[in-house]
């Protein structure tokens, strides 16, 4: 082959892997991707005064995303992080935007295709990014209700495109490679049976997604391969899914190297730990801990049929960034100075070590 014939196979092999999130050899990694949940795609305050209907909270919806898709090419938040970051630019383009579940407010069809809508899979530049979606208990009811039917259609036409590298047998639960980052999204929780007295697709129903983890983990992400967990419940002490199960997850990626595990369902911005303080009485003393991130959420609280108190911010959305040795996560809330500033900041910016795990 002569050498410019096989710089230009290189060039375009390159371009391939880069379109699909894979790593190039010898590339350092330069990885980006956003973190918001909750969206609740058809909300209406019908009692607030003056109402919000519909048409108004999707305008709501599209507002928050343009706010969001000025985020790349901004400087980092001055503290930790921005010396961190020191050296390798603003906030890169995102390889996609990760939704932990709440993508619409009663699981009805026209909200999903709201939802789908305005949240491509695709991405539609140049203000749109590649969309990530998980189910949260508002999207649940029965396993071929409206909702998973259209997200097991989406998750098999991304898996078609090379969006996704793996799916579960029943095409909810999925995973996907980003510059050697194994993503994996299991949706309501890691677990596998209905809780006790819960019909099969309702709302604590996590649908064999901790058998689909195991599973995954044990065949693609050995330590210290960096993995992210996606899912809804938050990770703390909670009445939506049992310690039982929440034992069952710890003792499943003990073991690896599980970098984040992003979700939502609290529409509260943190940052916490897991195994949490009241888990830890019974488990995880000794063993890791994992880091767990919620940005937050579209939709508010409501107080007397009011919004309340109002919308928290312009948007809610968690930054993060992977090198070959490092991960670093920011909130923005495109407010006066960007990034978020106030109660809590401290806790919320995260700069850690990172093993390459290629």
């Amino acid at each position: 082959m002569r050498a410019s014939t096989r710089r230009i196979a290189t060039f375009l092999e390159t371009l391939c892997l880069l379109a699909f999130g894979l790593p190039v050899l010898g590339a350092a990694r330069d990885l980006t991707f956003f973190l918001v949940s909750d969206v609740h795609a058809g909300m209406q305050y019908k009692n607030s005064e003056p109402p919000i209907t519909a048409a108004a909270y999707e305008q709501h919806l599209v507002d928050t995303l343009d706010v969001i898709a000025t985020i790349p090419g901004r400087p980092w938040p001055q503290g930790p992080v921005a010396e961190a970051m020191q050296g390798l630019g603003p906030v890169g383009k995102p390889s996609g935007l990760i939704v932990a579940g709440d993508l619409t407010q009663s699981r009805a069809a026209v909200q999903w295709k709201d939802f789908d809508r305005l949240f491509p899979w695709q991405g539609l530049a140049p203000k749109r990014f590649p969309v990530f979606a998980g189910a949260g208990n508002h999207d649940a009811g029965s396993k071929t209700g409206p909702v998973r039917d259209a997200l097991r259609a989406r998750n098999q036409a991304m898996l078609k495109a090379g969006q996704l590298s793996t799916l579960s047998s029943d095409g909810l639960h999925s995973a996907w490679v980003w510059q050697g980052v194994h993503f994996v999204n299991v949706n309501l929780y890691a677990g596998d049976a209905p809780q006790p007295g819960e019909k099969p697709g309702s709302m604590r129903d996590p649908e064999g997604s901790l058998t689909f983890l195991r599973t995954y983990l044990a065949k693609n992400a050995p330590a210290p391969t960096p993995v992210v967990i996606i899912q809804h419940f938050g990770l703390d002490k909670s009445t939506w899914w049992t310690q039982d199960e929440r034992r069952a997850l710890y003792a499943a990626i003990t073991n690896y190297n599980v970098v984040a595990i992003l979700h939502g369902h609290t529409h509260a911005i943190t940052h916490l730990q897991f195994p949490g303080a009241e888990d830890l009485k019974v488990f995880g003393q000794g063993g890791p801990r994992f880091d767990c991130f919620s940005a937050g959420a579209f939709k508010q609280e409501t107080k007397k049929g009011q919004p309340w108190p109002g919308w928290r911010h312009p948007c809610e959305c968690y930054v993060f960034h992977l090198t070959d040795n490092q991960f670093v996560a920011a909130l923005y809330t495109g407010g006066t100075n960007g990034w978020y500033t106030g109660r809590g900041e401290a806790e919320l910016q995260v700069v850690k070590a990172l093993s390459p795990g290629k």
